[in-house]
């Protein structure tokens, strides 16, 4: 495999852990295992938080631009 199959490998993965955990969270609040404060408290910080920010830094780094910069 070359560095950007392995980078962009990498990316893929962290966009694919966060889906899962987004669907996790939907899945608990629908067996009604979260209530709705809690469910968007941590959908916030998993959209918003550290874990996207190191997904779209591997996205970055994968594809060699800066793809959310759109000004």
């Amino acid at each position: 495999m070359t560095d950007r199959t392995v980078e962009l490998e990498s990316a893929v993965r962290a966009q694919a852990a966060l889906i899962f955990e987004a669907q996790t969270l939907l899945t608990a609040y629908l067996a009604k295992d979260l209530d709705s404060p809690v469910l968007i408290d941590r959908l916030l910080k998993l959209l918003d938080g550290p874990q996207k920010r190191a997904a779209e830094a591997l996205m970055r780094e994968a594809l060699g631009e800066d793809f959310g910069n759109n000004a």
